[in-house]
């Protein structure tokens, strides 16, 4: 008797999707395409949408790019303007704050450093990360603290600006003051290492101080003819009045500072403020180098990496790279030499100007003379930077590429765990509890897949970091039959913690097996682990026994580094939680006052304390009359 066999079920077909020109508008605008899951593909602009939407889904000459791309496209949605200056500006901020993976993106606008004298009555410096429009001074764009660490000791030598905030001055002294009947401010430890003038007591007046910040701006604005006056004037004094050991620093801080001005092998007699771009493909990304003159002299190199596609052309990543680049910048240049044309150059003017507030600035592109030369030098300093970016990466691959059976051999994993995860709690008092998951393929972190958790099960104020962690666990393990989870279940799971955290995840795990929602592949005996921070210990379910790797081995090296990433990531969204908390108490519940409007306020003015100082013309770019009696009446 013969069995005919079952035909496998057939799968339903994608629902292909039809593009039609005439449900496209012909204004000037946005047009956003997606894929059959909702994600933003590519965000573009245009000055006849339904002409440059067209253009994608005619069969000759697409690149194999937009080919692909355009066979991902099931849903396309538009957004008209009035001009092309308007659809611009709205294409950087879509681009910014969905950063479509077909679209050129510059790779670590997030990671972006500030050094900032602050707008304050005694100003002090600091580092960070953003800027806010309130009169502060900033020197920047950096990607590294590391510089900005070395000039903030410089000017902490010559200039003695403070750094510490003032309210916590006597309290960073580390010093019991026994006898002070006077009741006075006492200054910081800077004071006594001589980084310091101590403005928050009688030491140094006002004025004095004040003159001080103004010429460290200079200084950090490359303008070092008066800094080195001022020196020569004080070693001379310090001289007469017999201190040589004092006029002996001065000296050395002078030729440190003219050591510095020596350096300059370019300069410009007009003293106009100048900057250079010039850029490196390789692959999928270009290397971009920008030389900033001011004053005629050359004083910054910033360099960054943009996420462009081959099919991209320079004039498109050049544009990009204006648009995305220079809303971080601190100070509008006059002129902007580039390696070529960009087709929107108008527009890219009108939103540069309107974005830095600074002058009407030119974009030139040099055939020949002293700025091709410049031009030409950034080039090979781009190269340069490409070159050594490469050079990174191999290695950090070959490291990870090391670490991975080694740690695997050190578990007792079978094979070298792929997909790493690593989960830590954080809470300020047993506040705003919150954790953090990190994913890490290959040795290497994957930010997509980071997820952040509020803590469900906790009542506001009960610190129990040990339920914390068995919660959010459970949640985890209870995503494996999530569709978009089912394939990534990690090889390995890191808690950051000792014994008490990896009894708390075990309780999930015995919780989760019971109810059949564990994955029957993954061992947890020897699958998840803990690592205390204080001694390094690495602690696995059934040993007694605290594993000890060599502080200075590979495998340790990214479990540390795993581990820090969830402790950052945790830290910085309990930050965020009690930020909000914050701002809900003080500016909701104020008449007139929405959410749209809260958001505009503090966009513009960076926190409350911000919007407390702005006067009433910056107000009203903001708020009409009755919102502003309001905001003061409550504020």
């Amino acid at each position: 008797m013969s069995t005919k066999k079952s035909s496998p079920e057939k799968k339903p077909k994608k629902k292909s999707f039809s593009f039609r020109p005439a449900k496209i508008p012909t204004d000037p605008g946005c047009y956003l395409f997606y894929d059959e899951k909702g994600e933003l593909l590519y965000v573009g602009k245009a000055k006849q949408l339904r002409k440059r939407v067209s253009s994608y889904f005619r069969a000759q000459k697409a690149s194999p790019k937009v080919s692909l791309m355009a066979s991902k496209i099931s849903k396309i949605e538009t957004r008209v303007v009035d001009s092309e200056e308007e659809a611009l500006i709205l294409e950087s901020n879509l681009v910014k704050e969905f950063r479509p993976r077909f679209n050129v993106l510059l790779r670590d606008d997030k990671n972006f450093l500030y050094l900032r004298i602050t707008n304050e009555d005694i100003p002090r410096l600091e580092i960070t990360r953003r800027i806010v429009r309130d009169g502060s001074f900033y020197v920047g764009p950096k990607t590294s603290a590391k510089k900005f660490r070395s000039t903030i000791n410089f000017c902490q030598k010559v200039f003695q600006i403070r750094t510490c905030k003032l309210d916590m001055a006597a309290e960073t002294t580390g010093l019991k003051v026994l006898n002070n009947p006077e009741n006075r401010k006492l200054p910081c430890m800077d004071y006594h290492v001589k980084k310091c003038s101590a403005p928050c007591t009688e030491d140094i007046s006002t004025q004095d101080y004040a003159e001080q910040v103004q010429l460290m701006k200079k200084f950090l604005r490359g303008d070092t003819r008066e800094v080195l006056k001022s020196l020569k004037e004080r070693m001379m004094r310090f001289a007469q009045d017999k201190n040589f050991e004092a006029a002996a620093k001065m000296r050395d801080l002078i030729n440190s500072v003219e050591a510095s001005t020596q350096k300059q092998s370019v300069q410009f007699p007009d003293l106009m403020n100048r900057d250079f771009v010039q850029f490196h493909r390789v692959k999928k990304q270009a290397f971009f180098v920008r030389l900033a003159f001011r004053d005629g002299k050359m004083l910054d190199q910033n360099e960054v990496v943009f996420r462009a596609d081959t099919e991209r052309s320079d004039e498109e990543v050049v544009e990009q790279f204006l648009l995305q680049f220079y809303p971080h910048v601190d100070e509008a240049p006059q002129e902007i030499y580039l390696p070529c044309k960009i087709e929107n150059e108008l527009e890219v003017l009108q939103f540069l100007t309107q974005k830095l507030h600074g002058p009407t600035i030119k974009i030139q592109t040099p055939q020949r003379g002293e700025k091709k030369r410049i031009l030409d030098l950034a080039a090979k300093n781009a190269k340069h930077f490409a070159q050594r970016e490469e050079v990174e990466t191999l290695s950090k691959a070959e490291n990870f590429s090391k670490a991975l059976p080694e740690l695997a051999e050190a578990l007792g994993l079978e094979t070298p765990p792929k997909r790493m995860e690593c989960f830590d709690v954080s809470h300020l008092g047993g506040t705003c509890t919150v954790a953090s998951q990190v994913v890490f393929v290959d040795g290497l972190p994957k930010n997509k897949e980071y997820r952040r958790f509020k803590i469900k099960t906790l009542p506001e104020g009960k610190i129990d970091d040990f339920a914390a962690m068995e919660e959010i666990l459970t949640r985890r393990f209870k995503r494996k039959d999530d569709e978009k989870y089912a394939e990534k279940f990690p090889d390995l799971i890191v808690i950051d913690g000792g014994k008490g955290q990896l009894s708390s995840v075990m309780k999930s795990v015995k919780t989760c097996q019971e109810e059949n929602t564990f994955p029957e592949n993954f061992n947890p005996e020897k699958q998840i682990i803990a690592l205390a921070k204080q001694e390094e210990e690495i602690f696995r379910p059934g040993q007694k026994e605290a594993l000890l790797l060599k502080l200075n081995s590979a495998p340790l090296k990214l479990l540390q580094r795993i581990r820090d990433e969830a402790h950052r990531f945790a830290i910085t969204y309990n930050r965020a939680m009690r930020s909000k908390k914050m701002i809900k108490s003080v500016l909701d519940g104020i008449p007139g006052i929405g959410s749209a409007t809260k958001s505009k306020l503090l966009k513009t003015f960076g926190s409350v304390s911000g919007i407390k100082k702005a006067d009433g013309a910056k107000l009203r770019e903001v708020l009409s009359a009755k919102q502003i009696e309001s905001l003061k009446k409550f504020l």
